[in-house]
């Protein structure tokens, strides 16, 4: 796996995370990232123990991984309750 390919894995992981976190109440949401952020590094860990030179990048992606999940988090909950305001927004026009 290339870095590129490493790049597309954590991005996905990402994704999966933040759409997961978006379900826990804002006050846990920090420690469940965590918490999730770390499991992925042992499992990077140990996925690239043969390879230290992927493990390299694959530590590099993860020591971000947590202020991307943020990121992610915020723009679903913003998008989210944008969606529920247009919507409601339509619904006055209707009336």
């Amino acid at each position: 796996m290339n870095r590129e390919q490493q790049a597309a894995r954590i991005e996905k992981i990402v994704a999966t995370i933040a759409e997961r976190a978006v379900s826990v109440p804002s006050g846990h949401r920090s420690a469940y990232i965590e918490d999730e952020v770390e499991k992925v590094r042992q499992a990077f860990l140990q996925t690239y123990e043969a390879d230290e030179g992927l493990r390299g990048y694959a530590m590099e992606f993860v020591d971000k991984m947590s202020g991307w999940i943020e990121a992610r988090v915020h723009a679903l909950e913003t998008g989210a309750s944008g969606e529920a305001n247009a919507g409601e927004g339509r619904e006055e026009l209707k009336s």
